[in-house]
């Protein structure tokens, strides 16, 4: 913040609280003549009626503090204040004539034309914008205040517009760009703001033309004295208001106190948004207890300023306070590093009467000056670390120098620098000796250098230096000649120098005799075309693909087998050949061929015309030389055929076991018949018990029966040997109830069964039995003498279920008949149904426990291996 802007302010504040008389015009008699000394002092020009020194100070200090650039110009051109003006009009278009005469132009352009109070924004035929305000005294226009050569923050700058203006007025367009660069940027609501200052000073600059016109005519004019002084104090009223717009168009905190103890201070809008206070609240900190704010803090030096040492009490107190800086901390503890002066207001009598301040925000500054300090405290130690630093460089260079030598030689690598201006040539040692001469047997020069080139290759060579020289790269392969006429093979790479014109002054090339890797690589490029010949013939399809699964490469083989061509493959990804079955086994074997296990296995895939192909497939999988996972190589085989008659005997394999489940059913079923035929020979026979034989060979048929449902579910399950268990159950407990329904007695079943529960002949037969045998116990014992009852049957899951594939069930038969006696040990009986009970029981390795509170409970607890375990939901039946 200069000091000098601060005091001008503080001139202006004083002059009005004088109350400064500035006479508003002569008495009424005296009016025309008046206007004639006005239009006069008028036509001297803008000049002659302002402090054209005064305005500049004022302006330069505007300058330090907004740095946006400034001019004050009469009508007829004339420069009377002028700061800020870029090096672009100054240097470049104000010393060209047709880039000057543009200039005229766009001022005259600019100023033309703009009403009292309002400004207009006008980009110039140099194409920069500048704005313009008019000055008015007593209604006539007398001057202009410029603000220009600036650009907008937000549109991009042109430099291809600016370089063609540098070419066509002959500017050094280095030197242009330049002064371009250095053109301010502002953004548009800095620009308003920043005129709306302008427009209040052309103005003020304005009416104080006019009053200075004025006081010298009211010097002759005693007798209007009175009406010029009411006249003065509106206007100063006027001019206090108009203070106040422009102290809040600064981009800066400016206080004011009125007492020499700054008890009460006020401020611009900037410093009510700084100090986080509201307009006119008293900013002060001298404040009386109860008025005083909180909302921030004043630090200088890490320590809170004491009331006494604040700067804007000091300068109240008469004494001037320049560049002081401070801290404003807030409640949040965010804090502002601030910059500024304070200066004393004095009365007629120079006593001090209060003080005028403003400060700047500098955090941003004060944190690069941190920054600055550290680098600079860094700086020395940086110099000697780095003076140590080009010592080691020094002498690690001369041992470089050897080291290269030596690496050249071993690499048979050489270098060499050809001088285009002088056509000289320097060669390392390594190159004499690649082309077979002595180290530094004569001076090399370019036309020399050809001479040991391939005649076929000279032309190319030549051609590609020339081409190098025009700042092409340089990077080729070519023939040499020796000294004893045997041939070589080289690599060269060049780089060219130009100087600031951009004509090539030298040019350094390395070279390296590639000779042998050469041979080399001829004798694998045979080698990959026999290898490919191999690979294009065999008998077996063979595919690459890269990491993303996309193919890179499939043989003749292959693309017969699949129907496609060579251009219709490469590229695509495996997955829009594979079968969605096929699809989980790729992403298995691809995820262990990442981690280099490598598989065989059978995938069907998908040929062009839609038609599988069964492939059994070896897979090895690619990586870089850092183990990186490259892809893989497959081959294929055609299995196709084999596959289709594998299917074929699957099919006679199930038609055979549909087969033979068949007989047996049919022949239990015979067997049933006969049993059935051999019971009706003992009706009416009195020699023997009818009853007993007959339920004997009932009880046979049953079981008879029992076995037949079971290859009956088997037949019509397809032959596998593993069937649902719940529809079988349900049509042998059907079958009972049809053979032992008594009489009329109404016997209801409930059966709560796992709608899929899948057991295997071992575990069907043996259970289908105790069923058998239980159920029909209950039908036939469970309801004599009764007129109803129920069954209950219940197959389910164990909740908890074992680790691995084995599963828990629990069989539970009850019901509500006349039940098991009490007395009745049915470990003595010897019946042959409770016996074939207790040895299926056993056989499936089971346990069952029997209760007979209200009827009889059978609960048999066992363990088998399913293969399908998701169940659905029980159903009751």
């Amino acid at each position: 913040m200069c000091s000098s802007f601060v005091q001008s302010f503080g001139m202006v504040i004083s002059h009005m609280e004088e109350k400064l008389v500035y006479i508003s015009g002569p008495a009424k008699s005296d009016q025309n003549t008046f206007e004639e000394k006005v239009q006069k002092m008028a036509d001297v020009g803008l000049a002659g009626i302002i402090d054209v020194k005064e305005i500049q100070s004022l302006m330069d200090d505007f300058y330090k503090l907004t740095h946006i650039p400034i001019g004050l110009n009469d009508l007829k051109g004339n420069v009377l204040v002028n700061v800020g003006w870029q090096d672009i009009c100054t240097r470049f278009h104000r010393v060209h004539p047709e880039a000057c005469k543009h200039c005229i132009e766009s001022r005259v352009q600019l100023s033309s034309g703009i009403p009292p109070g309002e400004y207009k924004l006008y980009k110039c035929k140099n194409n920069m914008w500048d704005i313009a305000t008019p000055i008015i005294v007593n209604g006539q226009h007398t001057g202009n205040i410029f603000s220009g050569q600036f650009f907008f923050e937000d549109e991009p700058l042109d430099y291809e517009l600016f370089r063609s203006q540098a070419k066509k007025y002959g500017f050094n367009e280095k030197e242009y760009i330049a002064a371009l660069e250095k053109v301010p940027r502002f953004s548009r609501n800095a620009v308003d703001t920043s005129m709306a200052f302008f427009m209040t000073f052309a103005n003020m600059l304005s009416q104080l033309s006019y009053s200075n016109i004025k006081l010298g005519q009211s010097l002759a004019e005693r007798d209007a004295l009175m009406d010029a002084l009411r006249e003065s104090e509106k206007r100063e009223r006027v001019r206090s208001d108009e203070l106040t717009v422009v102290l809040d168009a600064v981009p800066a905190v400016v206080l004011i106190t009125h007492d020499p103890g700054a008890l009460k201070m006020t401020g611009n809008r900037i410093s009510c948004e700084w100090l986080q206070l509201p307009e006119r609240a008293n900013l002060s900190k001298a404040a009386p207890e109860g008025e005083r704010p909180e909302t921030y803090k004043l630090f200088k030096g890490g320590l809170e300023i004491p009331l006494a040492d604040m700067p804007v009490r000091i300068a109240a107190s008469g004494k001037e306070v320049h560049d002081y800086e401070f801290d404003i901390v807030y409640s949040d503890g965010t804090m502002r590093h601030l910059l500024g002066d304070a200066i004393p207001l004095r009365d007629d009598q120079g006593n001090p009467r209060g003080a005028v301040a403003a400060f700047i925000n500098i955090t941003e500054r004060k944190k690069a000056e941190i920054m600055l300090k550290e680098t600079l405290d860094n700086l020395e130690k940086l110099v000697e670390e780095r003076t140590e630093e080009l010592k080691t460089a020094f002498n690690s260079l001369k041992e470089s120098e050897q080291s290269l030598s030596e690496a050249q030689k071993l690499a048979h690598i050489g270098n060499w620098k050809w001088d285009i201006i002088t056509d000289e040539a320097y060669w390392s040692d390594e190159m004499y000796s690649i082309y077979g001469l002595k180290p530094q047997e004569f001076e090399v020069t370019y036309n020399l250098f050809l001479t040991y080139v391939h005649p076929n290759d000279r032309d190319y060579v030549d051609n590609a230096v020339k081409k190098a020289l025009n700042g092409e790269p340089l990077d080729i392969d070519y023939r040499i000649i020796l000294a004893d006429d045997s041939e070589r093979v080289v690599h060269a790479k060049s780089e060219a120098i130009f100087d600031e014109n951009y004509t090539p002054v030298s040019m350094r090339v390395t070279v390296q005799d590639i000779t042998e890797r050469k041979k080399s690589e001829e004798k694998l490029q045979e080698s990959e075309e026999k290898y490919r010949n191999i690979v294009e013939i065999a008998n077996e399809g063979i595919l690459v693909v890269d990491a993303e699964l996309r193919i890179t490469y499939y043989n003749k083989k292959l693309m017969d087998m699949l129907g496609y061509n060579q251009v219709e493959g490469i590229g695509r990804s495996i997955w829009e050949f594979i079968s969605e079955e096929g699809k989980t086994i790729i992403k298995k074997t691809m995820e262990n061929g990442r981690n280099g296990v490598n598989e065989s296995y059978e995938l069907e895939l998908i040929c062009k015309d839609g038609s599988s192909l069964w492939a059994f497939i070896n897979d090895k999988s690619l990586f870089d030389k850092d183990g990186k996972f490259m892809g893989s190589i497959s081959m294929l085989t055609d299995i196709t055929e084999r596959k289709k008659a594998e299917e074929a005997l699957a099919n006679i394999e199930t038609a055979r076991k549909k087969e033979i489940h068949h007989r047996i059913k049919n022949n239990l079923q015979v067997i049933s018949s006969l049993l059935d035929l051999q019971a009706e020979q003992f009706k009416g026979r009195k020699d023997i018990k009818d009853s007993e034989v007959l339920e004997a060979f009932r009880e046979s048929q049953d079981r008879v029966v029992s076995m037949a449902l079971i290859h009956e579910e088997l037949h019509e399950g397809g032959g596998d040997n593993e069937v649902n268990f719940s529809p079988y159950i349900e049509k042998l407990v059907e079958n009972l109830f049809k053979t032992y329904r008594l009489g009329n007695t109404d016997i209801s079943l409930n059966m709560y069964v796992e709608e899929t529960i899948l057991f295997d002949m071992d575990t069907r037969v043996p259970l289908g039995m105790v069923v058998n045998e239980l159920v029909s116990n209950s039908l036939k014992h469970a309801f004599i003498g009764r007129d109803k009852g129920e069954i209950r049957i219940k197959l389910h899951r164990e909740e908890s279920r074992n680790e691995g594939k084995s599963t828990n069930f629990i069989l539970t038969i009850s019901d509500n008949g006349v039940g098991i006696p009490e007395n009745l040990n049915i470990g003595d009986l010897d019946s042959l149904g409770f016996q074939l009970v207790t040895t299926l029981v056993d056989q499936l390795d089971g346990e069952f426990k029997l209760k007979r509170n209200n009827g009889t409970e059978f609960t048999m607890r066992f363990t088998v291996t399913e293969k399908n375990k998701q169940a659905s939901a029980p159903a009751l039946k």
